[in-house]
């Protein structure tokens, strides 16, 4: 173990200590009984600097896909400490059954935790801080003591508790030992770095121990699926080879007055040309980086990166960012919530088994995040292993209170993947496409894995004499329907047994390997049409996601990217790079056409359509430009832990938009409610964010609308944002000896991504002026505390006259965030703050360059 020099907590020790790292295990399967006691190897070993577990690693399969535990499991901790001699408290903490042992010996012991089953718990007795000011217990953790005299010597520290249980969250809450001399601040059992048991401490620890264990995470999932990876790079180096023995689409000739960046832009020359249409002027280079960057990273570029940007050569500036952006790790945030609407990703916070997905969504970010192949993506997805409640694509396969969900599945896999819309196939033979009912039951029965009888309530009923209906009904209720694949025009076989990332169930393998299938030439050009569409604002083929009667525009151009994709290893960052790269992308938008362009004809990208930002985008670039901190609660009706997670999720604290979900309270019950998260909903629903995806969606309903201008111009969420409180940005640059010049110039920078004209420059630098000189108020210091909600309010209790009372009060707090800085005069302060509004509500915010 490696030794460290000094006093164990600062100068609370009187001699020096030998500090060591906790060793952490995790063993599951325990039989009961021996949960104090488990023998045989650990599932997983690990180290960390202090006795808090506030996040565990997550198990995954050799494909990478998240898995549960054995519920419940054991984690054990040792450390060994030198402890000055003398006398120290131990405490230990536990919101279940665990035990502290000190050299062999139980000191102190925690009870199990018991499981609710009812609303109306009366609330629990606020946390009280005791006199030293150690962080106060949180409801339901318990907390259990032992004095120790130490003689100076070495001794071993041992914990062990019981994680989860029937009816009980699998988590840890707030387990933790800590140890410090009578009446002094206690500090984390661990080495030099851990933190006191305070409330600031604590976060501190929590928020970078949460930062470890997600890299820690990536780290895990890369290594275990080492092989996984390898059979799909020899894949995909076997299908590179077969299909380098056909020719490519032949790249026509740019017309020599027309300058071409790369081949799109000489497929798209050469239809202007056709067409005598001219092309659009290049974008400004500003105008460019906003649009790449929102489009790459799914938020506004900062200053420092206009810099950067600006510091480049003219030449390689634009090369250059969609280089650093495309290496962003937000290039998978910013992907996550459109796959969320393809795939109908449909969590709920409160009975997630109520005809709801699972959340899926991490699994989603973690795959764009690891750069997975999109042909293994959509293959997992397929097969839908891994666990429900932790994010792995089985959670796509949940949906209860549906008379036939796998029919559902199929639809939504054949729309996002093949372009084939067997919606209107549910209950009768398609009438305007060319499919039977048979053919999604077919499906259907191929990812049930067996077969399927038809419901009868998923047929029209026919009654003799009864009026005939418009539709044709070619299947009886209660018909069996046998897993078949009905698309053998677009791959009649796929090698199913070369397929990686096999699952257990034999046709949701089969089913996959016909979707990727290379021959499957549909496949591939249905994911590079969404790709063009996402960021040229209209597809090759209308709509996305329904090619039966489409027309492509350039068909050429199509088949020539779906061929790149393919060679790039089914790469979505090669495609979009060829895309960023091209003229036809970087040129000015083309304003008012998105009606015209359901025709293949009017469809010729002499530039992309003007867009707005996506409702996500919009919230994180809002919070990015103000430099505040994306305060929400944590997305949990059930804080406390004593219910399952079948029937509570916890969705964690979100940071970025994507994160959030439905907040599962329409019948408006007060003591459910969660304030802030719901100031962060309304801005997204206004901008076309779902709640609820109860069907696919490849295109939001975003149309301009006066709600729309009035959440941004009068609603909780940007009110509180340009407040100059102490959380802010800007409220630090206005305390800093600069001019007013130079004020106004970072609000455009930061929020709006340009220099200010002449004219807005000398426009808000005068209504600021006035009040300048005497702006700051000295010898105020900033008093911000982070928003908090309070933690015992949860289903448990929900239907307590005091829940209800106790969160609308916060509620009236919480909605008005951070009240104004004091360090600023109001005179001042507020002048800034309408210049923010001023920006944040101009339409240039909201609308793509």
């Amino acid at each position: 173990m490696r030794a460290y020099a000094g006093s164990l907590f600062l100068a609370a020790m009187s001699a020096a200590a030998s500090i060591a790292a906790v060793q952490v295990e995790i063993h599951e399967n325990v039989p009961a009984g021996q949960e104090f006691a488990p023998t045989g190897d650990p599932s997983v070993r690990y180290a960390e600097p202090a006795a808090a577990f506030v996040y565990l690693p997550v198990k995954y399969s050799p494909e990478a896909l998240p898995l549960d535990r054995s519920v419940p499991f054991v984690l054990r901790a040792t450390s060994e400490q030198q402890i000055g001699a003398g006398k120290w408290v131990v405490r230990l903490r536990a919101r279940g059954a665990a035990v502290l042992r000190i050299d062999g010996k139980e000191v102190a012991r925690t009870e199990p935790q018991k499981p609710n089953k009812t609303g109306d718990d009366p609330v629990p007795a606020p946390p009280v801080p005791d006199t030293t000011g150690h962080r106060p217990l949180q409801h339901p953790h318990q907390d259990a003591f032992f004095e120790m005299a130490s003689d100076g010597r070495l001794h071993r520290f041992e914990i062990l508790a019981v994680i989860g249980g029937k009816g009980l969250m699998p988590t840890p809450g707030e387990l933790a030992v800590a140890i410090g001399r009578p009446g002094e601040i206690q500090r984390l059992l661990g080495d030099a770095s851990a933190p006191t048991l305070t409330d600031e401490g604590w976060g501190a620890f929590a928020s970078a121990q949460r930062l470890r264990h997600e890299a820690d995470d990536r780290a895990r999932r890369l290594e275990v699926s080492r092989d996984t990876r390898a059979r799909w790079e020899a894949r995909h180096a076997g299908v590179r080879r077969a299909l380098e023995q056909t020719p490519a689409p032949a790249v026509p000739d740019s017309p020599a007055a027309m300058p071409a960046n790369n081949p799109i832009d000489r497929f798209v020359n050469a239809r202007l040309a056709a067409e005598n249409v001219a092309q659009r002027p290049l974008t400004s280079d500003i105008d460019f980086l906003r649009r790449a960057s929102l489009d790459i990273k799914g938020v506004i570029p900062t200053p420092a990166e206009i810099a950067r940007f600006l510091a480049d050569p003219a030449s390689q500036r634009r090369h250059n960012a969609i280089e650093r952006f495309l290496a962003d790790d937000r290039w998978a945030d910013n992907w996550v919530p459109y796959w969320q609407d393809v795939l109908a990703e449909n969590p709920g916070i409160l009975k997630p088994d109520l005809n709801n997905t699972g959340p899926f969504r991490y699994w989603i970010y973690q795959s764009f995040r690891d750069g997975v192949p999109f042909d293994r993506f959509v293959a997992e997805l397929v097969q839908m292993e891994g666990s429900q409640h932790r994010g792995a694509p089985a959670a796509f396969a949940q949906a209860t209170l549906n008379d036939a969900p796998m029919a559902a599945k199929a639809d939504i896999l054949a729309q996002a993947f093949l372009g084939q819309k067997l919606g209107c196939a549910r209950c009768h033979d398609a009438p305007f496409h060319p499919f039977k009912q048979k053919d999604l039951f077919s499906l259907s029965a191929m990812l049930a894995g067996k077969p399927v009888k038809l419901p009868a309530t998923s047929t029209v009923p026919m009654r003799e004499g009864a009026r005939k209906p418009a539709v044709t009904v070619t299947l009886k209720p209660g018909e069996q329907i046998d897993p078949a694949w009905p698309f053998d025009s677009l791959a009649a076989h796929a090698e199913t047994g070369a397929l990686p990332s096999a699952g257990k169930v034999d046709s949701r393998r089969e089913l996959a390997a016909l979707i990727i299938a290379p021959q499957n030439e549909r496949f591939a050009k249905v994911v590079v049409n969404r790709v063009w569409k996402r960021y040229m604002g209209v597809g090759f083929v209308e709509p996305a996601d329904d090619w039966s009667r489409a027309k492509a525009s350039h068909p050429e151009l199509l088949a020539w990217l779906a061929r790149e994709f393919v060679m790039s290893g089914y790469d979505l960052k090669h495609v979009s790079r060829l895309i960023f790269e091209s003229h036809a992308y970087q040129r000015r938008a083309i304003e008012g056409l998105a009606d015209t362009q359901m025709q293949a004809k009017n469809r010729l990208f002499a530039g992309p359509l003007r867009r707005k930002m996506s409702a996500e985008q919009i919230v994180d670039s809002l919070h990015q430009s103000v430099g505040k901190p994306f305060e929400c609660e944590e997305l949990n009706l059930n804080p406390a832990g004593d219910r399952a997670p079948n029937q509570f999720l916890n969705m964690g604290m979100p940071d970025r938009a994507w994160q959030l979900t439905a907040l599962s309270n329409e019948r408006d019950r007060p003591a459910l409610a969660l304030p802030i998260a719901q100031s962060l909903v309304d801005v997204m629903t206004a901008y076309g964010w779902r709640q609820s995806r109860q069907s696919p969606a490849s295109a939001r309903d975003d149309a301009s609308s006066p709600m729309q201008t009035l959440i941004l111009a009068n609603g909780i969420l940007a009110t509180r944002l340009v407040r100059l409180s102490d959380d802010s940005f800007f409220t630090e640059l206005a305390l800093k000896n600069v001019p007013v010049e130079t004020m106004v110039r970072e609000a455009f920078l930061r929020i709006l991504s340009r220099e200010p004209a002449a004219a807005e420059l000398k426009s808000f630098a005068d209504l600021l002026r006035p009040a300048y000189g005497s702006r700051v108020a000295p010898g105020v210091k900033a008093d911000y505390k982070a928003l908090k909600s309070d933690t015992r309010v949860s289903w448990s209790n929900h239907l307590s006259a005091e829940a209800t009372v106790i969160r609308m009060e916060e509620e009236k707090r919480l909605r008005m965030g951070a009240p104004p800085t004091k360090r600023l005069r109001p005179e001042f302060r507020e002048r800034y703050e309408d210049v923010l509004w001023a920006m944040v509500n101009s339409p240039e915010f909201v609308l793509m360059p």
